[in-house]
C-alpha cells in the first residue's frame, strides 16, 4: 500500500475550519465531480451529528474520509470517499480498517454502491438487501456484525 497514511477522527464541533473545508472538498470531488451525483445535496445538514474520519497523506493532504452516526444502532457509516487519484491503491482499505477500529464491537450499517459490494464483503460486510437506486447509482444495504 502506498503511504504513509494516518487517520484521525473528530466530532463535528472539534473539526478545524480547514479540516471541514478539506473533507467537504474531497466529498465534492468524489461524489459531485467524479460521480456526477447532483440530485441529493452533498452538504445535507447531517454532518454536525457525525463523527468524521479523516485520512491524511505524508504531506497532510486529506485523501480519505467517512462519517459515522455514532448515536445510531447499528452505527450508520456514510460519505466514504477516497481521493480519485488514490482509488484502488489501498487507501480505502486502510480507511475501512480505521472505521472498524472506531466501531469496536458495535454493529455497522451502510448504503454501499453495488459495484463495491465484493470489496466491502472482503472486509467483513454482508449485503442484506436487493439492489436499489440511490442518486442514480445502484446501491445495496450492507451490515457488519458487532
Amino acid at each position: 500500500m502506498p503511504g504513509p497514511y494516518r487517520f484521525v477522527h473528530r466530532a463535528f464541533e472539534a473539526l478545524t475550519l480547514m479540516e471541514l473545508h478539506d473533507l467537504l472538498w474531497l466529498r465534492n470531488e468524489v461524489f459531485v465531480v467524479g460521480q456526477k451525483i447532483t440530485c441529493e445535496a452533498e452538504v445535507d445538514g447531517l454532518d454536525p451529528q457525525c463523527l468524521h474520519i479523516i485520512g491524511l497523506d505524508a504531506e497532510d493532504r486529506t485523501v480519505a474520509t467517512a462519517r459515522l452516526f455514532m448515536a445510531e444502532d447499528p452505527v450508520k457509516i456514510g460519505r466514504i470517499a477516497v481521493a480519485r487519484d488514490l482509488q484502488r491503491s489501498g487507501v480505502g482499505t486502510a480507511l475501512m480498517h480505521y472505521v472498524h477500529e472506531v466501531l469496536g464491537d458495535r454493529r455497522g450499517a451502510m448504503s454501499a454502491q453495488n459495484y463495491l459490494r465484493g470489496w466491502y464483503g472482503s472486509l467483513g460486510w454482508v449485503a442484506d438487501s436487493d439492489i436499489y437506486d440511490e442518486a442514480g447509482i445502484p446501491h445495496v444495504h450492507m451490515s457488519r456484525p458487532g
